[in-house]
């Protein structure tokens, strides 16, 4: 399952790791697609769609916590990965678009209790493989 706010690449990354053509598209539910679970950005913009976080986590093996690069603030509260009783990663996406700071990004992701974390980029195909390791 993948969370994250919206825009970091969670929908992107998904289609790249099924073998889909990239299509730029808006998350409006909890989809199911393949082994991947893609969850709305707006459940971790509001507060009060945690719980739905809580309960899709059920259905998944690993939550990855999903983290734009470009990005200069973060929405994942400190230690937010201790709510989910699964196995939880970090991804730092967007790594190769020039300015990006993905030092930052593993910090913020650091501080919401992620311990390992994944740099990579869908468009340059940066950390897939490392991806497709953990899911086989």
């Amino acid at each position: 399952m993948l969370i994250g706010e919206s825009g970091v690449g969670k929908t992107s990354l998904i289609q790249v790791l099924s073998g889909e053509a990239f299509s730029a598209r808006k998350t409006m539910a909890v989809e199911f697609t393949g082994r991947f679970i893609d969850t709305p950005g707006e459940f971790l913009e509001n507060r009060r769609f945690y719980p739905a976080l809580i309960t899709s986590s059920a259905d998944c093996d690993v939550v990855a916590m999903v983290q734009d690069a470009t990005r200069i603030s973060s929405l994942f509260p400190p230690q937010f990965s201790t709510i989910f009783t699964r196995k939880v990663i970090g991804i730092v996406t967007k790594v190769d678009v020039p300015g990006c700071n993905v030092e930052r990004a593993e910090r913020f992701l650091a501080n919401a209790g992620v311990k390992e974390i994944i740099r990579s980029s869908s468009k340059a195909n940066i950390g897939l493989d490392i991806l497709q390791d953990m899911l086989n």
